[in-house]
C-alpha cells in the first residue's frame, strides 16, 4: 500500500498536468509538490492556484522574475500558505523600497524568492528592515556567498521573529554539527541553510549520513540527482535507515509515473516526498514548501544544461 503522501502527490500531479500546457509539465509537478500541505480539496486548490498564477502574470509581465513557467510553482506555494498574489507584490515592493533606502545588496530574482519565503513562513511586508538585518547577520563573504539560500533562510528567520544574533548562532551551530558528522565542508555549509530551520538535536546525523549513502549506492541517477547536499539535509532529520527507505521508495514510484518525470526532476521530487513521509520537522510549517521552489530551480538549470550539452554534441557530430 502506498504512503498517503505519495498518493496525495499523485493526485495533485494528475490535476496539475490536466491544466498545464505540455511545455510546463515539469513545473506543474513541482507545483504539486508545493501543494502537499494544502488543506483544500484538489479541485478547489487547483482553481485558486491557477487564478493566483494569472494574477502573478498580470503583475509581473513578460520579463520580471520569476520566469513565467516558474510562476505556477510560486502560486502553488502562496495558495498553500494561505497568501495571495497581492501579498506577494506588497512584500516584494517593501523589500525593494527598503533595499534602496538602506543601500543593501540586490536580491536574487528581484527579491521574489525572499518575498515568497517571508510570506510562506507567516511574515509580512512591514518586516523588510528586520529581514535585511538578519540577512546581513548570516551573509557569507561575497566569494563564497549563496544568495538565494541566504535570502530564503533570512526571510524564514524573520517571520519566526529571530534576532540577527540568534540567526548567526543557529546557522553556525548547524554548520558545525553537519561538519562534525563527517559531511564534506562544502556540502555541509550548503545544507546548513535548510537544516538550520529544523527542530533537531543533531544527535544522529553521522549514522543517518552513512545509511543514506549506502542506500543510494548503485543508484547513480538518484545519488547524483539528490547530491551530497541533499543527503546532508535528509541525514539531519534523523533515522537514516527509515529516511533511506522512504527516499528509494519515492524514487521508484516516481520513475513509474506517466507521463514520465524528467531525470533532472525525479530525484529532487523523491527527496522532498521522503521528507514529507518522515514528518518534515521544520517549525515554520508552510516555509518547508520553499524547498520545492529551490528544487524546481535546480531541476530547471539541470534541464537547460543537459539540453545545451546535447545540442553542442549534435553540432560537433555534424
Amino acid at each position: 500500500m502506498e504512503h498517503a503522501v505519495i498518493e496525495r502527490f499523485k493526485s495533485l500531479d494528475e490535476a496539475y498536468l490536466a491544466r498545464a500546457p505540455k511545455s510546463e509539465r515539469m513545473y506543474a509537478r513541482f507545483a504539486a509538490l508545493s501543494s502537499l500541505n494544502a488543506k483544500q480539496d484538489v479541485e478547489c486548490l487547483i482553481e485558486r492556484v491557477f487564478e493566483a498564477r494569472d494574477q502573478l502574470n498580470d503583475g509581473l509581465g513578460a520579463w520580471k522574475a520569476p520566469a513565467k513557467a516558474m510562476r505556477l510553482v510560486f502560486a502553488a506555494a502562496l495558495v498553500t500558505a494561505g497568501r495571495s498574489a497581492k501579498h506577494f507584490f506588497d512584500v516584494r515592493e517593501g523589500l525593494k523600497e527598503r533595499r534602496k533606502a538602506r543601500g543593501s545588496r540586490h536580491l536574487s530574482q528581484g527579491g521574489s524568492c525572499a518575498a515568497l519565503a517571508l510570506l510562506a513562513a507567516g511574515g509580512h511586508a512591514h518586516q523588510a528592515d528586520h529581514f535585511y538585518d538578519n540577512l546581513d547577520a548570516i551573509a557569507a563573504p561575497w566569494w563564497r556567498r549563496e544568495p538565494m539560500r541566504e535570502e530564503v533562510l533570512a526571510a524564514a528567520f524573520t517571520a519566526l521573529g529571530e534576532t540577527p544574533e540568534d540567526c548567526a548562532v543557529r546557522l553556525d551551530r548547524t554548520r558545525e554539527a553537519l561538519r562534525s558528522a563527517g559531511i564534506p565542508k562544502s556540502h555541509a555549509d550548503a545544507a546548513a541553510y535548510e537544516v538550520a530551520l529544523l527542530d533537531t538535536d543533531y544527535g544522529d546525523i553521522a549514522a543517518s549520513w552513512t545509511s543514506l549513502n549506502l542506500a543510494v549506492r548503485g543508484r547513480s541517477s538518484l545519488r547524483h540527482g539528490v547530491g551530497k547536499t541533499g543527503l546532508a539535509v535528509l541525514a539531519a532529520q534523523g533515522d537514516g535507515a527509515s529516511m533511506a527507505d522512504a527516499l528509494v521508495r519515492s524514487f521508484e514510484t516516481i520513475k513509474e509515473m506517466r507521463p514520465r518525470v524528467s531525470s533532472s526532476a525525479a530525484p529532487k521530487i523523491a527527496m522532498r516526498l521522503a521528507q514529507m513521509q518522515m514528518g518534515d520537522a521544520s517549525p515554520v510549517g508552510a516555509a518547508a514548501d520553499l524547498a520545492a521552489i529551490l528544487a524546481a530551480q535546480a531541476a530547471m538549470v539541470a534541464a537547460i544544461t543537459a539540453a545545451s550539452s546535447s545540442a553542442a554534441v549534435a553540432t560537433t557530430a555534424t
